[in-house]
């Protein structure tokens, strides 16, 4: 059992034209910025929005497919949503949201109410029956909408930014229980996040999507740590530098030349982390072989640290401590030396 999904739709500024395939019990990430087609995939998914062209297909059975004429209405596909406001109806009571999905399928109201309250039992909200959506706690809002989803037993769930109407205090635990329900779904799964994090932690596939396009894919920690566009190597906090190697050395499109520790050939990646970046306001004297001028950009705090933007012919990101910016007489404008070891470089294939 799998969806598989290829996906074309032109809307205002977006062409989406991105190809999707999700493995039974799999959870997949969806990630990229604001605009990137992200709820619009999910939108197509859910039969909201009719495709262009292309074809939507989930356990074998076709959902859309416009030169064949095919399209599923949304409330006809085993499809679950969860939005990031979670949309519960405030004037029913939990157990009557809960038991509203068997009850729009025509289920007898016993039977989906008892179902109801199996339900809100494996979600830990045993006792919430009678409640209203406004009594609920945030976490407690998003299991009642996860457990209307999954009552009427999608094949598919997709969820829109699901943590997103949450505080910053209760989002790590809501997100570790929610990483919990999804491990016992035997069904597709679809996440869609801006967060890089929430990418991290519930997927165990990362999709990144970006203007439309799917630009990489990969596990986790495979996509943290090769990324392949600036976008995500911002998210995941690396420099990202593309050239063409030979040897121990690649030649940037600028034309500066960055040392490798290892021999590499054709277009690559090259990524090192903020911290692995020594700044100084004379050229350094020490062992490390890649050294720049460069012309100050930005300076911003980052946690303990603070990032440094640097603009020149290898532009930077380096974090270094309030004091190091004090001792340097580090602004905006100021000219530095920024160095490299070519140990603390990454290269691979672009």
């Amino acid at each position: 059992m799998s969806l598989y999904a290829d996906l074309t739709l032109r809307r205002g500024d977006l062409e989406l034209r991105a190809a999707l395939a999700v493995a039974s019990g799999e959870v997949v990430a969806l990630l990229g910025p604001n605009g990137a087609g992200k709820s619009t995939a999910l939108q197509l998914l859910a039969g909201i929005l009719p495709l262009d062209a292309g074809r939507v297909e989930l356990d074998g059975v076709t959902l859309d497919d416009p030169v064949e004429g095919v399209h599923v209405r949304p409330r006809d596909r085993r499809v679950g949503m969860v939005v990031q406001d979670y949309l519960l109806f405030p004037k029913m009571s939990v157990l009557e949201n809960v038991a509203f999905g068997l009850r729009s399928r025509g289920v007898a109201r016993d039977r989906a109410r008892a179902e109801a309250r199996e339900w809100l039992v494996r979600m830990g909200l045993d006792g919430y029956e009678r409640r209203r959506p406004g009594e609920l706690s945030g976490g407690q809002a998003q299991r009642v909408a996860l457990a209307r989803a999954l009552i009427v037993e999608p094949r598919l769930l997709l969820l829109d930014e699901p943590l997103a109407a949450l505080d910053a205090g209760t989002r790590p635990a809501v997100r570790a229980e929610l990483r919990r329900h999804l491990g016992g779904y035997d069904g597709c799964t679809l996440v869609v996040t801006h967060d890089p994090l929430e990418a991290m932690v519930l997927g165990d596939r990362v999709v990144v999507l970006e203007r439309g396009r799917v630009v990489q894919q990969g596990e986790p920690a495979e996509v943290a740590r090769r990324p392949r566009t600036d976008y995500v190597a911002r998210l995941v906090g690396l420099n990202l530098l593309t050239g063409t190697a030979s040897g121990r050395s690649a030649r940037l499109p600028s034309g500066a030349v960055v040392a490798l520790a290892h021999d590499a050939t054709g277009p690559v990646h090259i990524a090192f982390a903020p911290v692995a970046v020594t700044l100084s306001p004379r050229r350094p004297e020490g062992s490390a072989r890649n050294a720049w001028p460069l012309i100050i950009a930005d300076l911003e705090a980052h946690g303990d640290l603070v990032r440094v933007t640097a603009d020149g012919a290898v532009p930077v990101l380096a974090d270094v401590t309030p004091l190091a910016v004090a001792d340097l007489g580090l602004e905006p404008g100021g000219q530095v030396w920024a160095s490299v070891k070519a140990t603390e470089i990454s290269v691979y294939p672009a």
